[in-house]
């Protein structure tokens, strides 16, 4: 079994099959560092699935990108709070006020903020009325989130130059994973996996390139075997 230490991948469960998702899980479990848990399971089984999942005694990060009034997110949060997940994702451009609510709320679990999602590029920004480039707004972004008291970043692989200057003791989510000459789906900022390493990103954050694999397991230790070559020589 590989090292703790070199274990990196969320396995994302991006489904609304809880049996295909379990039977992932159980399959899986010894070679992840935690599993993710998005809103597609979590608006279907709601937080029973937290509980449903907690047996397997993997991290458990909660991926809602909460976004809303200061209020509503300091009792969302305070509400998962309570189920002990590990990590949950805000989204920072809800503001200053509502990263703090949200980190104020939190005793145990762990705020993850996300700047700008994976599959934005210059032109769906400036729809959204943001004139400067990507790599501005999410340093700005990033900057806010970290004086509001946030745990950690999710960053979309190629954004993770803007935090190298940024404390080791942060936790950094990277999704948008995707192999070398692999189709990268809708991300337009991925990486492979070793690259996000090697750039800063503590966890990477792993859906199709292992789930849609006509062998799971292989595709993930075979990303775990890279990931621990590239620490151990590097």
């Amino acid at each position: 079994m590989i090292e703790k230490k070199f274990k990196r991948v969320f396995l994302a469960l991006d489904t609304n099959n809880i049996k295909a998702a379990e039977n992932l899980i159980k399959l899986l479990k010894n070679d992840l560092a935690g599993l993710k848990i998005g809103k597609e399971l979590f608006s279907y089984y709601g937080p029973n699935i937290i509980k449903k999942f907690k047996k397997y005694k993997l991290p458990i990060f909660l991926d809602l990108k909460f976004h809303d009034i200061p209020t509503t997110v300091y009792k969302a949060v305070k509400a998962i709070n309570s189920f002990k997940v590990n990590f949950l994702s805000i989204h920072s451009l809800g503001g200053g006020n509502m990263i703090r609510a949200a980190t104020k709320a939190s005793t145990f679990t762990k705020i993850l903020s996300v700047q700008l999602l994976s599959h934005h590029d210059k032109k769906s920004i400036n729809e959204l009325g943001i004139s400067q480039s990507i790599k501005n707004e999410i340093r700005k972004l990033t900057n806010n989130a970290l004086k509001n008291g946030v745990s950690g970043l999710i960053l979309a692989p190629q954004d993770l130059e803007i935090i190298k200057k940024i404390n080791k003791n942060l936790v950094v989510f990277v999704p948008g994973i995707r192999p070398k000459n692999n189709n990268k789906d809708e991300h337009k900022r991925s990486l492979d996996h070793v690259s996000a390493i090697h750039k800063g990103a503590t966890y990477i954050i792993v859906g199709r390139p292992i789930t849609k694999s006509k062998d799971p397991k292989k595709s993930l230790q075979l990303i775990n075997e890279d990931i621990k070559s590239y620490l151990e020589n590097k």
